[in-house]
């Protein structure tokens, strides 16, 4: 097993079998998802809202911890993952050296199913406005703000870090500053990193970062909204260590109508993400997974007119049933498979242009602690 691949892996084997798996909260037909400031838990929410009202949107810190509700929760139906983070359990599966570990993984990925491809989500490096880091690149040797352990952008930042430079990157531990508020622990983290980017001379030392690493769809509210102190880092493929990111992510644009601090559309980094479900054994919890894959079809044109833009962006939809080939290790969905491939688009409305985006008003918990104006 290569060591970039070590990395991550020791992190999921850890928290995956970690006693937390134990504290998650009892539901019924739930999807996890992610921070309620998340496009996971936005994604989430329109789908309870919109094409399952029995469905319950749990939050968590992540891909990790959706997959770990997934296999661990008799309540967990559906998961939001990176497709990296997933790779990472089939990297494991075929390649560690150690039979348990590879079986451990073998294990995992035969409870675990696809339902359908959903969108890819910009990468975003933040840095303060005055830095001299103008580059993806420029990042050697910095320290980066990438969240707790189990959450999809840590895993991501370091997976990225290890395939530029060959080793990990040094990670500021999470905090949150005083005074600083937010709906959720992540989102409290986040504030607190980026407040300490623009106050750059404030202490304790151990808190400063050079990069703040946001993942989320476009438009995301909290960028939409910061002020003149950020500039964000562009991705730019010149050579065999940037080329190889493209094996897990892609290239995309972080849209200038979305963002108003930024001067132009800037290239970044793309994770793709991906609907997931288990092989349920339980006649009763398929019949619900069936269910919700057959008012998906019914349902698709109400997340396209009125759910967040990423909508607009699926490979798969009921006027492109056709579900795209998967990754080696990677599997369909035996209950959704059919239904998805079979969706009838006559009930569905036809694509239509998206709407321009805004930038969202400064919030009051914003506006306390400088992140805009």
């Amino acid at each position: 097993m290569k060591m970039s691949s070590s990395i991550i892996a020791v992190s999921l084997l850890m928290l995956l079998q970690s006693a937390g798996a134990g504290a998650i909260t009892p539901v019924r037909n739930a999807i996890a998802t992610g921070g309620q400031n998340d496009t996971y838990f936005r994604i989430g929410e329109e789908l309870r809202q919109y094409v399952m009202p029995e469905l319950q949107n749990q939050t968590s810190r992540g891909a990790v911890d959706n997959i770990k509700a997934l296999s661990k929760s008799k309540g967990v139906s559906f998961a939001i993952v990176q497709s990296d983070v997933y790779q990472t359990y089939v990297n494991l599966q075929e390649n560690d050296p150690d039979p348990a570990v590879r079986q451990w993984a073998s294990d995992l990925l035969n409870s675990l199913r696809v339902v359908a491809p959903l969108y890819s989500e910009e990468i975003y490096f933040v840095v303060h406005k005055d830095s001299p880091m103008q580059e993806l690149q420029d990042i050697a040797g910095k320290r980066l703000a990438i969240g707790p352990e189990g959450s999809g952008t840590n895993l991501t930042a370091k997976n990225i870090y290890y395939k530029l430079f060959g080793k990990a990157p040094i990670v500021v531990k999470p905090f949150i500053e005083e005074g600083v508020l937010g709906s959720d622990e992540g989102t409290r983290y986040v504030r607190s990193a980026l407040w300490h980017l623009a106050h750059p001379e404030a202490g304790p030392e151990e808190r400063k970062a050079d990069v703040v690493v946001i993942i989320g769809g476009q438009p995301l509210p909290l960028l939409q909204r910061l002020g003149k102190d950020y500039k964000l880092l562009a991705t730019n493929i010149k050579n065999d260590a940037t080329e190889a990111l493209l094996k897990d992510y892609s290239i995309g644009f972080a849209d200038q109508k979305n963002y108003p601090f930024l001067p132009k559309h800037m290239p970044v980094m793309m994770v793709q993400s991906y609907l997931i479900t288990a092989q349920f054994r339980d006649k009763q919890r398929r019949g619900f997974v069936k269910q919700f894959a057959d008012s998906l079809c019914k349902n698709y044109d109400k997340l396209y007119e009125h759910g967040h833009d990423k909508w607009k962006e699926l490979v798969w939809s009921p006027q492109r049933p056709h579900l795209p080939s998967l990754l080696s290790g990677w599997k369909y969905s035996d209950i959704t498979t059919p239904v998805l491939e079979a969706c009838n688009a006559d009930s569905t409305s036809q694509p239509s242009l998206a709407a321009e985006s805004t930038a969202l008003p400064c919030t009051m918990e914003d506006r306390a602690i400088g992140l805009c104006m």
